[in-house]
């Protein structure tokens, strides 16, 4: 989530990202066609180009648009009706209203657009536009969640219209394109958008909404996506109605609430805008290194006996943060040799970006934020995208909570809550804020975003890092987590409220002496009816006993141990293991009756019964063994209960079998898992050589991407000299001066069909030189075209090539731009008439000509 508190935009008026790569130029040509003079936006072109050769782009889109186009400079100031292209080679990123330009990152993959859209999304906020155009890769993608997370406006080119439709689509699968058009579409609504008066940001033009058209906005939203949106902020929900009734080019707020009542889609849409479910990976690389440096190692240092860590990401997102985390905790696990019961739950309302962290598959731009080892490390490439590992996978649990209305978890290690209180209203904060110290064990971390505090909880947390906005719970603190859990579900129906007698008696201090009253009273009735109960788990291990437990159990030598069988007398114990296994067996209860054992030299009999207790769905199994009417037996009757030696050695050999054998089969697990951490590491060396091969092969891609563009620039310089050497040949052809082309050497290089009347030269004849056709013209300026080549100053003189006929011959050097002369324009123009009637009004007079 975005920042709330920043000042205004930087440049004050929209500024239009567009990203292309290979096949860009056709769709920014499109949609340059349409944008006007004068638009009242910035647009700043960003394309994939070969950082090593010079690019045309600004004069291939100055001849289809009439905005002025020109080339980045480090530190120009924006200004609106402006075009705006990226330079080869450089990165652009937009600083308080102005484009810097730095040098391209070396390694792959390189993603300017998404660099630049960023930046574009911090600096212009809610006035920021991001345009995806055709290209292969994923360039962008973090790009558009950027912009969106600001506030700000994406379009995304449409398949059927791109040549290339990686980037399009991998920003598309977002969900967050506000328009899927073609770039002539692209444009025509972007200058609804921008012009339209709650989106224009025209003085007192805001949006002014009454609290019962509000009201049933919310009732509309909440309805399908279950969220109570009257406890965020309401400026930040009503910034984000103006910008969806802009994009539906409505008047009021009266006549959007008609939409929504009549297209669930637009509900779902405005649902999502509200929820703003944006993150990445390692956001604000710094609050992770003051993590992992100053508060994880501390937490493994606190559960060094049990070894489980528990944490907490609410407003998940798509999961980067959560697996950021779980990475920075996995890496200083391994580099401590041990191994961790990690669990990380995270959560979210938007089950739309629950379902896409699960399947945790990124595009491959993440390698912008992903350390490299990291990436080689914990990311498996499948499918052109980035996949997390397994490893990291089955550390992160995600389910849908909503942190205002559902139950917390506890006994939790670190809550990480970054950039989600400040969307909430104070009253919602403070709750929140009481939850999470409920949930965090003593001496537990607490993170938030960079713009959030503690509020009014400064006695309840220490201060670890002000600036990155690390807490811990102080462990003499005590949670009142009675009023923050008010109404929500338990499973024993939803809590009382805060006020409420039952409350009150729910959390009562007196509440564990009521039930210390209760174990004893239980115990006393046990004693005075000679019963004994114990409770036993799944392994048969004692959990709580009632009564008079002494007389029947006894530590045995050796390594302690809770199990009943081996703290029970023999005689008792076969008869109970035999009576617990048929329990089990037969899912009923069982009862032996006078079972005798020998009790200090005297004989005993005591019923014995086992019986399972039903467990509620996510509770462990238990069963209850009652010991009752244990009486000494008359010497008459006294049969004790005495397997034969034979017996009691056979079972003990098969006790003993057994217990070798569970050691072996424990030994086979230890060498499987070793083995397979020698797998592990064999696979992560494949691995890395692997990540290798497709560095390499980014950097192919992104070298063909950059040729793709340099191709489609030069069809297009192609298709216009093709023009322009048709226009020059059909005025060549049609021309009735004789004109010949010489190159540097004299050699003929082109001559118009008029040069045929004075010299008879031939189409084959080009290529040679004009020096060797013996005729009296050529002749006659042969001297002089040397003279010519050399100084560079044209010449023009009158020639008699034969009595009576004369010719005006003109020999200028040949130029073009930006380089030196290099060749010869001859000229020959017949002159015979203008010179006898010359003659004839001069008398004789020599020609002025």
């Amino acid at each position: 989530m975005t920042q709330e508190n920043r000042s205004d935009p930087g440049p004050g008026f929209y500024v239009v990202g567009l990203g292309a790569s290979a096949g860009g130029l056709e769709a920014l040509r499109h949609f340059f066609e349409v944008i006007p003079e004068r638009s009242g936006a910035a647009y700043v072109v960003i394309q994939h180009l070969a950082p090593d050769h010079p690019s045309q782009m600004v004069e291939l889109l100055a001849m289809h648009t009439a905005v002025k186009v020109s080339l980045i400079e480090d530190g120009v100031q924006l200004a609106p009706n402006h075009v705006y292209v990226i330079p080869p080679g450089k990165c652009v990123k937009a600083v308080g209203g102005k484009l810097e330009l730095d040098d391209a990152e070396s390694r792959a993959p390189h993603l300017p657009i998404d660099h630049f859209l960023r930046s574009l999304g911090e600096d212009c906020r809610d006035l920021s536009v991001a345009i995806v155009l055709s290209g292969t890769g994923s360039d962008g993608t973090l790009g558009v969640k950027a912009i969106k997370e600001a506030g700000g406006m994406v379009m995304v080119q449409d398949s059927a219209s791109s040549k290339f439709s990686g980037m399009p689509d991998s920003a598309a699968a977002t969900g967050l394109a506000d328009y899927t058009l073609p770039p002539a579409g692209m444009a025509a609504e972007l200058l609804k958008f921008i012009q339209h008066p709650l989106t224009h940001h025209a003085p007192g033009a805001g949006l002014k909404v009454g609290e019962a058209t509000m009201q049933k906005i919310f009732a509309l939203v909440q309805d399908q996506t279950a969220i109570a949106f009257s406890e965020y902020k309401q400026s930040t929900v009503v910034r984000r109605i103006e910008r969806r009734i802009g994009i539906a080019q409505l008047r009021s707020p009266e006549e959007y609430l008609e939409l929504l009542q009549q297209s669930p889609l637009e509900v779902v849409a405005l649902g999502r805008d509200l929820l703003i479910s944006v993150t990445r990976f390692f956001r604000d690389a710094e609050v992770y290194e003051a993590l992992s440096k100053e508060v994880l190692p501390l937490l493994l240092k606190q559960a060094e006996e049990r070894k489980t860590l528990r944490m907490w990401v609410p407003g998940c997102a798509t999961g980067e943060e959560a697996y950021s985390i779980a990475m920075l905790v996995q890496e200083l696990i391994t580099a401590r040799g041990e191994r961790w019961n990690v669990k990380i739950f995270a959560t979210d309302v938007d089950g739309h970006s629950l379902e896409s962290a699960g399947r945790g598959s990124y595009p491959k731009s993440i390698a912008a934020d992903v350390p490299p080892e990291l990436l080689a490390r914990y990311f498996v490439e499948d499918a052109g995208a980035y996949r997390i590992c397994t490893q990291i996978r089955e550390q992160v649990v995600f389910a849908r909570q909503n942190i205002l209305r559902d139950p917390p978890f506890t006994k939790l290690d670190l809550i990480s809550c970054r950039n989600l209180l400040i969307y909430l209203q104070p009253a919602a904060q403070q709750k929140v804020m009481t939850l999470f110290h409920f949930a965090l064990r003593p001496g537990g971390a607490l993170l938030l975003g960079t713009s959030e505090t503690i509020g009014d909880r400064e006695h309840a947390f220490d201060t670890v890092n002000a600036k990155m906005r690390l807490f811990r719970r102080r462990g003499d603190s005590t949670a009142a987590i009675s009023e923050a859990v008010s109404g929500m579900p338990s499973a024993i129906g939803p809590l009382p409220g805060a006020h409420s007698p039952s409350s009150q008696e729910f959390f009562s201090p007196d509440k564990k002496r009521q039930e210390k009253i209760w174990d004893n009273l239980s115990a006393r009735l046990m004693a005075e009816f000679g019963t004994t109960c114990l409770v036993l788990n799944s392994k048969h291990e004692i959990e709580h006993s009632f009564g008079e437990p002494q007389r029947f159990l006894a530590m045995q030598p050796g390594r302690a141990s809770l199990s009943v069988i081996k703290l029970l007398p023999r005689p008792l114990a076969l008869v109970l293991a035999r009576a617990l296994r048929q329990s089990a067996k037969e899912h009923r209860a069982i009862q032996c009756t006078s079972v005798r054992w020998s009790d200090e030299d005297a004989t005993s009999i005591v019923d014995l019964k086992v019986e399972p207790l039903a467990a509620k769905a996510g509770e462990e199994d238990l069963i209850l063994v009652f010991f009752q009417g244990a009486r000494h037996a008359p010497a008459a009757e006294v049969h004790e209960f005495n397997p034969t030696n034979e017996s009691v050695g056979r079972i003990a050999d098969l006790e003993d079998d057994l217990e070798d054998t569970k050691q072996k089969l424990q030994s086979a697990t230890e060498d499987k898992r070793t083995a397979h951490e020698e797998l592990q590491a064999t696979n992560e060396e494949l691995l890395a050589g692997n990540e290798e091969l497709q560095s390499s092969n980014e950097e192919l891609e992104s070298v063909n991407e950059e040729l793709t563009t340099l191709n489609a620039e030069y069809q297009q310089k192609i298709a216009e000299l093709t023009v322009a050497n048709n226009d020059l040949e059909n005025f060549l052809r049609t021309s009735d001066v004789a004109t010949i082309f010489l190159d540097v050497s004299l050699r003929l290089r082109k001559f118009t069909p008029a040069v045929t009347r004075e010299i008879p030269l031939q189409p084959h004849d080009v290529g040679r030189l004009l020096t060797d056709f013996a005729h009296p013209l050529i002749q006659a300026i042969a001297t002089y075209l040397p003279v010519v080549a050399s100084s560079g100053v044209a010449l023009m003189k009158t020639f008699e090539t034969t009595p009576g006929t004369w010719h005006l011959i003109r020999i200028t050097p040949y130029r073009r731009e930006g380089a030196s002369d290099r060749g010869l324009v001859v000229t020959i123009l017949d002159v015979s008439a203008l010179r006898r009637a010359e003659g004839i009004l001069g008398e004789g007079k020599p020609s002025t000509i």
